[in-house]
């Protein structure tokens, strides 16, 4: 947020204007381009300065961080005032003699003695006052934009954006700001900004305006977006209320939400300014709310927001589609591995590599090292356990103490920083483990008996051009759980929702005891070989919460001409989704649902033109009826 004392300065009028004014005192008043104004003995001596070098001689600078600095060159000798292309930033280093490097965009390097930098430094603020601020107003706007596009490049940090900050608090061109008032045509208000990155944004707000200006928002380092047209609007009834006393307007549509994206990124929580521009270029502006970083927030307010239209409207299709992609890239992205605790000694070249994520439900792997410490081929395999629930570090390792000294089997833990969800939990797992095949496993499946693993194995040794491999899982009375996935619509829908073959049947159902290949099968228990698994670059990461992301990642396998297989003589038990509150998961299943068929629609419909879900096969045939990718 801008400080008081900025704000002061700025009321009766630009930054710029308030400071041509002060340099008008003191100087002569002719004009023309190769008028300038006296120089102090500090300015007299920086211009005296000389770097070694070919290019434009450097005439002052500012470091911006320890590693940035901003460059003001040397007019060219017939005058014509500073422009966008004599500021410039540039990298910086500095030698054991506190000599000085700089490395700037063109590729160009200047060596710069320690003295002679002194020289030519001055306090960032002076020189923005001094070269920058009696600049027109489009001038100032390009070097802002000039130097915000060579920052992206150089990578933004926190002291570079308050720099940033300060210096567009000086040569931004203010309008007046807007007081809400019931009898005035314009008003603005932003309520919320939501950090989905460091370069996109989700913003929503009101603005009554019957000229139908445009709307633009204006991070604290200066960069600016648009909104107008791309904002979904929609009726605020409270504004319209308040609105109700100004003659003939008919404004229903006054609220707006927007997923935006700046051209550099943004660090500063505080700062953010929304401007409303008429038609007839006059203007207010309004300061917004501090930003909303956290990712898990702002993914509840988005979802939130996405209540108000039919799923797959224009505020979910242009919008939260994308703000929700480039979110769940950045849990993942922000979840490190944070601990690898190893329990015994595991294999030294492991074949297999099982990865189960840990949610909440620490109980199950009591459970599971039961029947896995029981199975012989477990002593060639490399189990792995990666804890997203974080909160449960401590736990987890007083739990694996006791259970590793208990059952004596090998296996690792990795605790991740933050929650990275299902897919991410699986791709920080699967970048640690060494084997050259994997088992993606659910930490609430447990195996019906010893030799599972090494049957799985063989098949998949046995069947050429196979993709992912899935067996029988059973609910615990034993009822069908998954027999292979398909896809289907429900009644009056256009959307493809996944499906278990014979689900709720019983595990003897003859079809359901059919080696056959199918459209998909669960990333619950999945087998699949690494290198094709990183070929199809494996579970997406666009999903929200563990939903579908095996089943696209079985789609990708088809579309790199894989089959995926079902082998049910292979039985485990799956006891489904209990780690979630069901309610909060409906919700996001649905979303999921939705984008999955908006990717994977047309491949879905071809593939499913080829595969009947409730054909009755002869038992014990290998393959019968197959399903063709």
């Amino acid at each position: 947020m801008a400080s008081t004392g900025s704000a002061t300065k700025a009321r009766s009028g630009t930054a710029a204007r308030s400071t041509a004014k002060r340099a008008a005192a003191k100087k002569p008043a002719t004009k023309g381009p190769a008028t300038k104004k006296p120089a102090t003995k500090g300015t007299a001596r920086r211009g005296k300065a000389r770097a070694s070098g070919g290019g434009p001689v450097i005439r002052r600078a500012a470091e911006l961080s320890c590693e940035l600095a901003m460059i003001v060159h040397e007019q060219a000798p017939d005058g014509g005032g500073v422009t966008a292309q004599h500021v410039e930033l540039a990298r910086l280093a500095r030698g054991a003699d506190e000599d000085v490097e700089l490395l700037f965009g063109s590729g160009e390097r200047r060596q710069i003695a320690a003295a002679q930098w002194r020289e030519l430094s001055s306090d960032l603020k002076e020189i923005v006052r001094e070269e920058l601020a009696a600049l027109d107003a489009e001038t100032r706007r390009r070097v802002q934009a000039r130097l915000l596009e060579q920052t992206g490049a150089a990578g933004l940090s926190r002291e570079l954006s308050g720099a940033l900050h300060r210096m567009r608090e000086v040569l931004r061109e203010r309008l007046p700001r807007c007081a809400v008032d019931a009898r005035q045509p314009v008003g603005l208000s932003v309520e919320q900004i939501l950090a989905v990155d460091d370069a996109s944004f989700w913003i929503n707000g009101w603005v009554q305006d019957r000229a139908g200006g445009a709307v633009d928002v204006v991070s604290p380092e200066g960069a600016r977006a648009t909104i107008t047209d791309a904002a979904v609007r929609y009726e605020r009834p409270d504004v319209v209320q308040f609105y109700s006393a100004l003659a003939g307007d008919r404004t229903r549509d006054h609220g707006f939400t927007c997923f935006f994206t700046l051209t550099a990124p943004s660090m500063l929580p505080r700062g953010w300014i929304a401007e409303l521009r008429t038609d007839a270029e006059m203007g207010v502006e309004v300061e917004c709310p501090p930003v909303v970083d956290d990712p898990l927030s702002v993914r509840h307010a988005i979802f939130g927001e996405l209540s108000r239209e039919p799923l797959g409207g224009r505020l979910c299709r242009d919008h939260a589609r994308h703000a929700l992609t480039r979110l769940q890239q950045r849990i993942v992205a922000e979840a490190k591995v944070a601990d690898v605790a190893v329990y015994g000694r595991p294999p030294r070249d492991p074949e297999l590599s099982i990865v189960v994520p840990l949610y909440k439900r620490l109980d199950f792997i009591e459970h599971q090292l039961l029947q896995f410490s029981r199975d012989p081929d477990f002593a060639r395999a490399e189990l792995l356990y990666v804890l997203d629930s974080v909160e449960q570090a401590d736990e987890l390792a007083r739990k694996a103490h006791a259970l590793f000294a208990l059952y004596g089997l090998p296996f690792k833990v990795l605790t991740l920083s933050s929650g990275a969800g299902y897919a991410g939990a699986n791709q920080h797992g699967i970048a640690v483990a060494r084997g050259r095949r994997l088992l993606l496993l659910n930490s609430d499946v447990i195996p019906d008996r010893p030799g599972w693993m090494s049957a799985m194995g063989e098949f998949y040794d046995a069947t050429g051009g196979i993709g992912a491999l899935g067996p029988k899982l059973l609910y615990e009375d034993d009822s069908l759980q998954h027999a292979g996935l398909y896809f289907h619509r429900g009644p009056g829908s256009e959307l493809w929702e996944n499906a278990h073959c014979f689900k709720g049947l019983h595990r003897s159902f003859p079809a359901a005891n059919v080696t056959r290949t199918v459209p998909a099968v669960t990333a619950a228990c999945m087998m699949v070989d690494r290198d094709l698994y990183e070929r199809v670059e494996g579970l997406p990461l666009h999903y929200v919460q563990g939903d579908y992301e095996d089943s696209e990642l079985c789609l990708r396998l088809a579309r790199a001409g894989r089959a995926n297989w079902y082998l049910p003589s292979v039985e485990l038990y799956h006891l489904e989704g209990q780690s979630y509150d069901p309610d909060l998961r409906r919700q996001r299943s649905d979303y999921n649902m939705w984008l999955h068929s908006e990717i994977w629609g047309e491949q879905i419909e071809q593939a499913m033109s080829g595969f009947d879900p409730h054909a009755t096969v002869a038992a014990g045939t290998r393959a019968g009826r197959t399903w063709k990718p």
